[in-house]
């Protein structure tokens, strides 16, 4: 295949948008005793966007050949993919059909001739700022085939996002009163932002968030019986008697499960289970181990 700028396009033949190949019936207008003959016959791949399939005197003739064919053509073929200008409207549409909520202001676009087919974009994709945002899309063509495009956008969009009233710390649940809902100017992001207080009320932060941050989906840990770092309540069963001290849990752990622990006194590391919230119970055997 040749690219377009060697070749003056006008005698050109085009493959059909979603072809992958080019078939002997695309060659009718030029050949058609050859698309007659061979009708669906696959003979080459289908030029990319920008390219053209060129069949010379010699493979002209051996395709004749090939398929029982008189007299082919003394000139060679040409066979090319369509293209054409972007169409601004159609880029909206398509940016339009998946943020029907937003305002956007098409500010600038890829100027390359593109393939027929439909525009795709995916708002996860957006880089910039809402006034200044750079989109990539697609046009997809042939089968599933991407051909890449870009606009620059100004995105009017209102998102929802908790926010951090106080700092947030990791070690204990997040109260109510510590987070809020809210709307702000912002891209759809590929990054999972908590979207409803509900979903963050009770979780713990695996990170410290300051006062004003937005608070990621993936900044947040399930509330579990006993995390690590926390100090919980050891509870030590000894035939028959029952004593209690404080300790540092060394992993996070549901009921039933065994954590380490961590005695700050005697600086002993042990193994305990899960019993409650902030709970464990170390129970010691006749030899003085602890199961």
């Amino acid at each position: 295949m040749m690219p377009l700028a060697l070749f003056a396009m006008a005698g050109c033949l085009a493959v059909a948008p979603k072809a992958d190949r080019i078939e002997a019936r695309d060659l009718a207008a030029a050949y058609p005793e050859l698309a007659a003959a061979a009708g669906d016959a696959i003979l080459a791949p289908a030029p990319e966007p920008g390219f053209t399939r060129i069949f010379r005197g010699p493979e002209l003739r051996r395709l004749a050949a090939r398929f029982g064919v008189q007299d082919p053509p003394d000139e060679e073929i040409c066979v090319t993919r369509k293209t054409m200008p972007v169409d601004p409207a159609r880029l909206l549409e398509a940016m339009k059909r998946l943020l029907p909520e937003a305002r956007i202001e098409l500010q600038d676009y890829s100027r390359q001739p593109v393939p027929e087919g439909p525009f795709h974009f995916d708002p996860r994709t957006l880089r910039g700022s809402p006034t200044a945002a750079i989109w990539p899309g697609w046009v997809e063509y042939a089968s599933n085939r991407h051909f890449t495009v870009w606009a620059k956008v100004k995105l009017n969009l209102k998102v929802r996002r908790v926010m951090a009233v106080a700092d947030l710390v990791p070690g204990g649940p997040i109260a109510a009163a510590a987070v809020a809902e809210t709307l702000v100017e912002a891209l759809p992001s590929a990054v999972p932002y908590a979207e409803s207080a509900a979903a963050v009320i009770g979780r713990w932060p695996r990170v410290a968030v300051p006062a004003g941050g937005a608070i990621r989906a993936d900044q947040l840990e399930p509330a579990r019986a006993v995390m690590r770092g926390q100090t919980v309540t050891v509870e030590v069963a000894a035939e028959g008697a029952r004593l209690e001290l404080e300790a540092e849990a060394e992993a996070a752990g549901d009921i039933g499960d065994a954590v380490a622990v961590l005695n700050p006194s005697s600086h002993k590391r042990f193994l305990a289970r899960v019993v409650g919230p902030g709970r464990v119970l170390v129970t010691t055997t006749p030899d003085g181990g602890t199961q």
